[in-house]
């Protein structure tokens, strides 16, 4: 998952905010990195001329980054191309084989700098590979001494819904504990009915499943523990983030395990959209990818 990373970058202050984060990787494993720019051709006459004047200056800035990244040793390269923003990562993605994309959310500049919340809950619904999608935060009280790409991951939180396609997250999960020497915090969430509570078969099987899943994790190295909570998923998650200390939350999108184990991709979008850590984001494999729109002129810078 982590061997060739894919980050989108926009121009803006705001898409950068991954970079931290990425650093906070590649400290501890060798990487290759590749920068994406995607040019949006504006609504007009003659479009792909102004494209083609927003490619150069694209390039240049890819390149400026390209350039500090290689000075602190890491492998990069860098793709400036004209289309979409999510046609051009997911060709990018598939072309090069990438294992992971990397990106922050809301980092908007304009119609020509497209990469807002839309292009990541996109990325969510159509990427074959984990997302690592991070929210931005300019405040310094949110910024850990040292630097975000000094901190390490301690805590990871892995919601799961009691159906095997919310476990599809479990093999990031432990590339990642094995780099960080990472505890993982297992949640399920049983959805309450009209204020009734499960019903104890239902509790049974969850706890049934906690138990199964630490056992598995503990074989592979890895330290968890469960935490078994009633409610609404997305407002649990967020409460575990908060009480377990977590650095990252990895998640399965569009799990499918009846109302009543409701990991959804809604919850995921949910929870990106309020959370303050980054999240690790694997969509299953046997959920239909939807069409990635217009295709993409390429450069290689």
């Amino acid at each position: 998952m982590l061997e060739r990373m894919v980050v989108p970058l926009d121009g803006s202050m705001t898409a950068e905010a991954i970079l931290p984060h990425l650093r906070r990787i590649l400290y501890r494993k060798d990487a290759e990195v590749l920068l994406v720019r995607a040019v949006v051709p504006p609504p007009m006459e003659n479009s792909l001329e102004f494209a083609e004047a927003g490619r150069a200056a694209a390039r240049e800035y890819l390149l400026a980054k390209q350039d500090a990244l290689e000075k602190a040793g890491v492998r990069v390269k860098s793709v400036v191309r004209i289309g979409s923003p999510v046609g051009v990562i997911l060709d990018v993605v598939d072309e090069e084989k990438a294992t992971m994309i990397a990106l922050a959310t809301h980092g908007a500049s304009g119609i020509p700098r497209l990469l807002m919340g839309s292009v990541t809950e996109g990325l969510l619904r159509k990427a074959s590979v984990p997302v690592l999608a991070v929210r931005p935060f300019w405040s310094y009280e949110l910024l850990a001494a040292g630097g975000t790409e000094r901190q390490p991951i301690r805590n990871v939180l892995l919601p799961v819904d009691g159906s095997p396609l919310s476990l599809e997250s479990v093999p990031s999960v432990v590339q990642v504990c094995d780099l960080f020497e990472s505890r993982v915090v297992l949640l399920r969430v049983l959805e309450t009915k009209k204020h009734q509570a499960p019903a104890p078969a239902e509790r049974a099987e969850a706890e049934a499943q906690l138990r199964t899943l630490e056992g598995l994790l503990g074989r592979q190295g890895v330290e968890a523990a469960s935490l078994l909570r009633e409610g609404d998923a997305a407002e649990e998650i967020l409460k575990a983030v908060q009480s377990q200390d977590i650095d990252l939350i990895a998640m399965t999108t569009h799990g499918r395990g009846g109302l009543t184990r409701a990991i959804t991709g809604s919850v995921t979008e949910k929870v990106l959209r309020q959370v303050q850590v980054p999240m690790l984001v694997t969509r299953n494999a046997s959920a239909p990818a939807e069409a990635r729109g217009a295709g993409a002129a390429k450069v290689n810078a």
